[in-house]
């Protein structure tokens, strides 16, 4: 699954080099995003996020993190619209929301360095928040741009905490969610669930201690959330009968 090739050109923010910069609502604002069929989400933004979409496990080098599936095929976002605004009334989750910036962290550094994507089309130097002062300082949008950076981490260290919790519980498995289109039952695989079974399983001091972290919450949204792969095959229908009815009309063109 395609989760983090979102950023083309990442360069640390820079007063000097940047001190121009403004960012505008570019015409498609989430273009960017088109070509990824799942994003990485945090625990917290589960009660949203499942209303939307399946919520997942995938695993990492440093263990598991949370993964949204927002597309049914490869380098497809299906709330992408071809306008490139988001699907309305669709939870946004906030791994997009923070495009262009990013939060870089050395190795071995506790310091966090604030990079953009040079390449995002809504930066430029007349219109839109400005990024610094006249002075050089950074704007108070800014300010607020890099505290939500951190909070945004923070949360998914939390949430890489609650999976691999979770993991060391035994309560992951192999996830299989399957969904019907054009009457045809196909599969999803490549990523982990967590066995109800087992988890109904578990001792009353562990389930406590799940419900007193917060975590017993976010076990069921996810679990919930999995009934939700039914509705990304109903976007991925009317996807392909929009695409149909496209080529269509530019073949009645030619």
């Amino acid at each position: 699954m395609k989760t983090l090739l979102i950023y083309d050109d990442l360069v640390a923010l820079n007063r000097d080099q940047h001190r121009t910069l403004k960012l505008a609502p570019p015409a498609q604002p989430f273009a960017f995003a088109r070509g990824t069929n799942s994003v990485l989400i945090a625990g917290s933004e589960l009660p949203l996020a499942a209303l939307d979409f399946p919520c997942v496990f995938v695993a990492a080098a440093d263990g598991h993190s949370l993964a949204a599936l927002v597309g049914l095929r490869d380098h497809e976002n299906l709330f992408v619209q071809p306008d490139g605004g988001w699907a309305r009334g669709a939870y946004l989750p906030a791994f997009f929301r923070r495009y262009p910036f990013v939060l870089a962290e050395a190795d071995g550094d506790a310091n966090f360095t604030v990079c953009l994507d040079r390449a995002c089309a809504g930066l430029n130097a007349d219109r839109g928040e400005a990024l610094f002062d006249a002075e050089g300082r950074e704007t108070p949008w800014l300010e607020e741009i890099k505290r939500f950076l951190l909070s945004f981490r923070q949360e998914m260290t939390a949430s890489r905490e609650f999976a691999n919790h979770l993991a060391a519980l035994e309560l992951l498995q192999d996830g299989v969610i399957e969904y019907t289109l054009d009457g045809q039952k196909s599969t999803l695989r490549g990523f982990k669930t967590v066995n109800e079974a087992k988890l109904r399983a578990l001792d009353g001091a562990t389930l406590q201690d799940l419900a007193a972290r917060g975590w017993l919450g976010w076990v069921y949204a996810h679990l919930l959330s999995i009934q939700q792969v039914q509705r990304l095959a109903t976007r991925l229908d009317e996807r392909r009968a929009q695409d149909a009815a496209e080529r269509d009309a530019a073949a009645a063109t030619h």
